[in-house]
């Protein structure tokens, strides 16, 4: 079996960095394609349009064409209120996602501690899982 946490971005991201790159300034997909990448998103092109469609049937996009007499016309997407709240309320779920990890990587740190001070004394094995009091503070510190 293997154990290996293949990791990654949470479900879903891509919208979530679209909407806030339109909160920035309205873009074309390839702009926003490459305006994606600033955030370490390298998702190709066809995603990019397909979430931007999925966002405009949600309405928390609207897209227009801008024409040019330097170029061809260009869909040009921007944000609407409705995509306003839906950013919002992603930055809020990612929010509470950020402090779940902290709490995680925090008490991942500790046990290591633990288990480093533990070998260091000669305790290979601990009869069972202890909590001292110094780290049960140090884990309330973190959730604050």
């Amino acid at each position: 079996m293997d154990c290996r946490y293949s990791g990654g971005l949470p479900k879903n991201f891509l919208q979530p960095c679209l909407l806030l790159l339109l909160k920035e300034e309205a873009g074309y997909g390839y702009d926003l394609v490459t305006r994606l990448k600033e955030l370490g998103i390298d998702d190709d092109s066809a995603s990019v349009y397909r979430a931007l469609r999925g966002l405009e049937e949600k309405s928390a996009v609207s897209s227009y064409w801008h024409t040019s007499s330097t170029g061809p016309a260009r869909r040009m997407y921007r944000l609407t209120p409705a995509g306003e709240e839906m950013l919002e309320a992603s930055v809020e779920a990612f929010a509470d996602t950020h402090r779940a990890i902290e709490k995680y990587l925090c008490r991942h740190t500790l046990a290591l501690s633990r288990a480093r001070t533990e070998a260091s004394e000669g305790k290979s094995e601990s009869p069972g899982p202890k909590r001292p009091d110094s780290i049960v503070a140090a884990l309330r510190r973190t959730t604050r």
